[in-house]
């Protein structure tokens, strides 16, 4: 769960230059929270130390689960931790629960990775910008 504590934490990660996106997750979060009530939402700690937020919710239809933001702790910040497989088996497992029939990773940064998704059964449609993984 995404709470106060997990937000502070990730307002050290806007400084860093390492960063891939420059997604506010203070307001961002705020933002998602009100639109989307039955979203899905991840904070991975590791020591103490933030190592990885997500946040993702159902398909309007409800069929489908999608992944719509996914951030590791920037290097500059801490060892890098790989966050993805963790939050993977935890969308995975809310997927089952919600009796979806597919995981979808919406709009990936860049080619590498959509190939690092790709590594974890992951399918992308280039016509939709999406990664899919069936279950």
């Amino acid at each position: 769960m995404i709470d106060g504590n997990a937000l502070t934490a990730a307002r050290a990660w806007e400084v860093a230059a390492s960063r891939a996106v420059d997604w506010e997750w203070f307001e961002g979060y705020a933002a998602f929270k009100f639109r989307y009530p039955k979203r899905f939402e991840v904070a991975l700690w590791e020591d103490g130390a933030l190592v990885g937020l997500s946040m993702g919710r159902p398909t309007y239809r409800g069929e489908n689960l999608r992944l719509d933001f996914v951030e590791a702790r920037p290097n500059a910040l801490g060892p890098r931790t790989p966050v993805f497989g963790s939050i993977d088996a935890a969308y995975e497992i809310y997927a089952h629960l919600l009796n979806v029939s597919q995981i979808r990773i919406m709009n990936p940064i860049n080619v590498i990775v959509r190939e690092y998704y790709q590594t974890f059964g992951y399918h992308y449609l280039e016509r939709k910008k999406y990664l899919y993984r069936n279950l």
